[in-house]
């Protein structure tokens, strides 16, 4: 052989040698072809999104209850407190079961700019339970603002005025603290019950 041939033959060698090593990556550097963390690279489709906050629940207004309104008539002394006078007045209440009691105070004070007597100064309307028809209606009575006889008269009769018009209530028990008595302010003998008269 002579010497260019030989020659030749290392030239070839060591290109083809260098050619094969290009297309390898140094391994020393940690990195592959699968990223620097070696981990799967994530998909466009994998991408974690960023946490959303929770919805806190709108909280449901509560519905507040419209007051229930009433024209009523109220029934007070006239200036010498000789007479019952009528008067329309209007009431607001809650809810129906409190219709009878909030009536009943109206006739604890005169309307405005009369000279009326109310006739309950002395009366505190506790409950009033309608059942089978029956009004039984619990009191206090105060020691002050009690009536005379005539006085005492005339507000039961304001009372029996004041409820039977509610035609759903045909009797009215009237109870002191929860108990029957035989009168209110000692003077008028009390029923029980009160019964409407038809």
């Amino acid at each position: 052989m002579n010497k260019h041939t030989i020659i030749g033959f290392v030239l070839t060698g060591a290109i083809a040698m260098a050619l094969s090593g290009c297309g390898q990556k140094p391994a020393s550097s940690g990195m592959t072809s699968q990223g620097s963390s070696g981990q799967n690279p994530v998909s466009s489709s994998e991408v974690p999104s960023t946490p959303k906050p929770e919805k806190t629940p709108t909280p449901t207004p509560v519905e507040s209850k419209q007051p229930i309104q009433a024209h009523i008539k109220a029934y007070y002394g006239d200036e010498q407190a000789t007479k019952l006078v009528e008067k329309e007045v209007t009431i607001n209440y809650p809810e129906d079961k409190e219709k009878y009691t909030t009536a009943l105070w109206t006739l604890k004070k005169a309307p405005a700019d009369s000279k009326l007597v109310p006739l309950a100064d002395a009366l505190g309307f506790k409950s009033a339970v309608l059942k089978d028809k029956k009004l039984t209606l619990d009191i206090t009575v105060s020691g002050e603002g009690r009536l005379g006889a005539p006085g005492e008269a005339m507000l039961l009769q304001a009372i029996q005025k004041t409820l039977f018009q509610f035609p759903e209530v045909d009797s009215i028990d009237i109870l002191v603290d929860g108990k029957p008595v035989e009168s209110l302010m000692g003077h008028m003998d009390l029923p029980h019950p009160m019964k409407r008269v038809k």
